[in-house]
């Protein structure tokens, strides 16, 4: 029988859905202004995991995809060459699996998908792009891990260099997070356009951050927090020159806090020192370019926030993300254990906040994956990964219905790609909002955004996965579901006169109910199946006995 010549399990396979991982792993954050790696081992109780290595790279040529939206040649290689470096490093440390997260600079590049690709294809690195929000999560993750004993709620900064993300929650719940466009790097290229700033600049600079975040104080305060902290580079540089300044250098960074008041006066500080053209010794020069800036953005962000402190917290998105693995591969267990598998918890949220028919999309979804499972060896050769994105298609694909029914196909795509969809990599999130995109109209064109955004590798995949999801869409036409189990037919071994393998599709229906809106939509819905994966689909509808359903 025909088979889909994809190859499946390449190394860029691992940038969908399926979960490596063990007790000894690497965690790399692909960060604009520098690249972080962290090198981890569970313990045998699974109850804590330890840092055995930390590795740091700067890496100022990712700041140029900022504004260029591109990450160019020179760039990438220097980008390749310092990951080759880590992996190194982290093999020679026993690490088998290494996990590369992109964030604003990658996420940014029109390029950006394809450099992952790359990155994959020649370091076997699992390496994918994520949303801001699944930063977000992912930091909050890291934070959990660090600070056992947070309690109510808290509320979490990380200014990076593209981004700043702004987190509300307890222990048990994300209640508020956003990424703002308010990274160190950024900010210093948009405002800063020479060596020094001027005081008009700096002006300019603290108007455009409270603009900006005045919406997100008036949401923040509806939740409010007892205590805020404060992650990454920037505020762990704040409250080092806070402890210099006030002659605390014994203290430990984690854990420090760092006042309004102080962090009023270091503003000031840096501010004229910057506008008198000089530098501050006490930081790195790779930090001192983008210092003043992230320091404006804190000081904005805390008086929004009405914060009196923040609190320091040296974890951040690297621990965040061997914390999330760890979970998912079972190696992290105890207090953290209800945050293992936050993507179909997601897939559910996303429909219930567009009120779209759960028992509609849960049946549509358990008949497209038995459409894939039973197809499997005959028509295609796709891992259980690709099974998942499916489903979360199939769960999704009617989601558009919040906005209007005509075109809701259209509507569904871009509500579940900005739907903040977390759990899942940018690369994911594309694919499952390409495939619901499918589910009806025209079949896919380069013409579409939903495709030509696609990898050349996710093309086929995505069409032969909307594919299936038209079968089983057609298959519950009524709403009613009115189908209960679904067979194929193989056995035949002709062909039609268009080269064509038939073959049958037996369908099993409850007795007494109607399904000519299914046989007549599958009719409608089966030809792109047919074109994909080069068979001529035949079907005959069969009433289940009631004997079987009341052994079900």
């Amino acid at each position: 029988m025909p088979q889909s010549s994809t190859k499946t399990k390449s190394k860029s396979s691992k940038s969908f859905t399926q979960v490596y991982g063990g007790p000894l792993i690497a965690c790399i954050d692909m960060g604009t202004n520098s690249f972080h790696m962290i090198v981890c081992q569970a313990t045998e109780e699974k109850d804590h995991f330890e840092i055995v290595m930390k590795v740091k790279e700067s890496v100022p040529f990712f700041r140029r995809a900022l504004t260029a939206h591109y990450i160019d040649n020179s760039a990438m290689s220097a980008a390749i060459a310092i990951l080759r470096d880590m992996k190194n490093k982290a093999n020679n440390k026993g690490a088998k699996h290494i996990i590369a997260v992109a964030t604003s600079a990658v996420r940014e590049a029109n390029n950006g998908e394809e450099v992952l690709d790359k990155i994959r294809q020649e370091l076997n690195i699992d390496a994918k792009m994520i949303s801001g929000r699944e930063e977000a999560r992912l930091i909050y993750l890291g934070v959990l891990w660090s600070m056992p004993n947070l309690k109510g709620n808290f509320s979490i900064v990380d200014i990076g260099g593209g981004s700043t993300e702004i987190i509300v929650s307890d222990r048990s719940n994300i209640k508020y997070a956003e990424s703002y466009k308010l990274g160190a790097a950024r900010l210093t290229q948009r405002f800063f356009r020479k060596e020094y700033p001027t005081e008009q600049e700096i002006r300019e600079l603290h108007d455009e951050i409270r603009g900006v975040l005045r919406p997100a104080s008036a949401a923040i305060a509806e939740y409010g927090f007892s205590q805020l902290i404060g992650t990454s580079g920037t505020i762990q540089t704040l409250a080092k020159l806070d402890r210099i300044f006030n002659k605390k250098t014994h203290v430990d960074s984690h854990g420090y806090k760092l006042s309004l008041t102080n962090l009023e006066d270091i503003v000031s500080e840096l501010e004229e020192v910057f506008i008198a053209g000089d530098k501050l010794k006490e930081v790195s020069s790779d930090r001192n370019r983008t210092i003043l800036a992230g320091a404006i953005v804190l000081l904005e962000i805390m008086r929004s926030l009405k914060a009196s402190n923040i609190t320091v917290c040296t974890a951040a998105l690297r621990e965040g993300i061997a914390v999330d693995r760890f979970l998912q591969t079972g190696w992290l267990k105890g207090a953290l254990e209800h945050h293992q598998n936050p993507r179909s918890a997601n897939v559910h949220a996303l429909l219930e906040k567009y009120d779209a028919s759960v028992e509609h999309a849960e049946q549509v979804a358990r008949i497209a994956s038995e459409i894939f499972l039973k197809t499997r060896t005959y028509l295609h050769n796709y891992p259980d990964d690709y099974m998942y994105l499916l489903w979360s298609s199939a769960m999704l694909h009617d989601v558009g219905m919040f906005i209007g029914r005509n075109g809701h196909h259209k509507h569904s795509y871009y509500l579940i790609k900005h739907g903040g969809l977390i759990g899942h990599s940018e690369e994911e999130v594309n694919v499952i909002a390409g495939i619901a995109r499918y589910h009806r109209g025209s079949e896919p064109k380069e013409s579409h955004e939903a495709y030509n955004t696609l990898l050349p590798s996710q093309k086929k995949m995505v069409t032969d996965m909307a594919a299936i999801l038209r079968l089983a869409e057609a298959l519950d036409r009524s709403h009613r579901q009115v189908v209960q189990r679904i067979e194929f037919d193989f056995e035949s071994n002709s062909k039609s006169k268009d080269n064509k393998v038939p073959i049958s599709l037996l369908i099993y229906v409850k007795p007494g109910e109607s399904w000519e809106p299914e046989t007549w939509a599958l009719k409608e819905k089966k030809s792109l199946f047919e074109k994909q994966f080069q068979v001529r689909l035949g079907f005959e509808v069969r009433v289940e006995s009631r004997s079987r359903l009341s052994a079900k």
